[in-house]
């Protein structure tokens, strides 16, 4: 099979990361599989060598003949549907949660995309029923996937280097509001002075309040902001980690929070819809209210004092993990997408 994946950027995020995973998996299995995305340079330059080495042709032109089926990475992706829509299969895969809604209602074109496509998937249950239901409620049964993003196996390799009892706080992801790393800036420096904690907050630095920046540089011990990371360097980084957090205001069903898992690491995270029925608090992660920054370095400092806390939530964690692993994941996308050629191939003239 053909298939044609269309992404507005090649950046170091989390949906870029899934794609990824995914085209390594699809051009695995003998799959043709071609990435269309607009020209890149600077550390999206790397990004590309990846898809290259992936087995993916990545181009900034692509003719629909030449492609049996095409998927639309996140919301933004809408217009190239849009252009698609009567020469393609189409299947939307889309990565946001609250955001995206507001930017699809926001948008008519968006909405009539929507309808356009055979199939729209989504990284959760949670996301599709208590996030994404108002808008998806007029489609035909049918039309919606729940296929969990492909988290790979944790791969050996170097730890990067922390001071003997420190612990370590890792966050991956850019740093911009909706992420609220301002909250987990503000829970590390309330904890106590004598508290060993660094905190790593691994990701582009989009847009950090004034507020945050100012707590860093009181606590500047504490904080360490390396930018955007390749995923070797981020593995390292999980390696190293005792901790992870992520407290956003808003997901779809994030990768780096089960990347973490993977590799043992017991996760803190803001209470979200898209977590329903995968992330429990006290079960296999602690959750919080979203903003609510003295209950987060409550968890912070809970995990801190209790290395036994820390590995029960590992080991659970780590279970969680295995249920977005690749053999189940390729196995449900690959599915969707000869399905919906094949539907496609049915209703076109002279078929059968």
């Amino acid at each position: 099979m053909r298939v044609l994946f269309v992404i507005h950027e090649l950046a170091l995020n989390g949906a870029v990361t899934a794609l990824l995973a995914e085209v390594r998996a699809l051009a695995a299995a003998g799959e043709q599989v071609t990435v269309l995305a607009p020209a890149v340079t600077g550390s999206a330059a790397a990004l590309r060598e990846e898809f290259l080495a992936a087995g993916a042709a990545v181009v900034a032109r692509a003719a629909a003949a030449e492609h049996d089926v095409a998927v639309g990475c996140t919301v933004f992706a809408a217009e190239a549907l849009g252009k698609l829509a009567g020469h393609l299969p189409l299947v939307w895969w889309i990565h946001e949660g609250q955001v995206g809604v507001e930017h699809v209602i926001a948008r008519p074109m968006m909405r009539q995309v929507l309808g356009q496509v055979d199939r729209l998937v989504f990284p959760s249950r949670g996301t599709v029923e208590r996030v994404w239901a108002g808008l998806l409620a007029g489609l035909p049964p049918g039309r919606v996937e729940v296929i969990p993003a492909l988290v790979p196996p944790p791969i050996a390799g170097p730890a990067v280097v922390k001071a003997a009892g420190q612990v370590r706080v890792l966050c991956v992801g850019s740093l911009y509001p909706r992420k609220r790393q301002a909250d987990l800036i503000a829970a590390v420096a309330a904890l106590g002075p004598g508290t060993p904690v660094e905190c790593v907050l691994a990701g582009e630095q989009v847009l950090l309040e004034p507020a945050a920046e100012s707590l860093i540089a009181a606590h500047a011990h504490r904080f360490v902001l390396p930018g955007g990371l390749p995923p070797a360097a981020v593995q390292a980084l999980y390696r190293s980690a005792d901790i992870f957090a992520l407290p956003s205001a808003d997901e779809s069903m994030p990768i780096a929070p089960l990347e973490a898992a993977s590799y043992g690491v017991p996760v803190v995270l803001s209470d979200l819809d898209c977590y329903a029925g995968v992330w429990r608090h006290g079960v296999n992660a602690l959750l919080h209210p979203v903003g609510d920054v003295e209950l987060l370095a409550w968890s912070l400092r809970m995990l801190i004092d209790s290395p036994g806390l820390r590995a029960r939530l590992a080991a659970a964690g780590r279970t969680v993990a295995e249920r977005f692993g690749p053999a189940r994941t390729t196995a449900l996308f690959a599915c969707v997408l000869a399905e919906v050629a094949a539907g496609w191939s049915a209703r076109r003239p002279g078929a059968g």
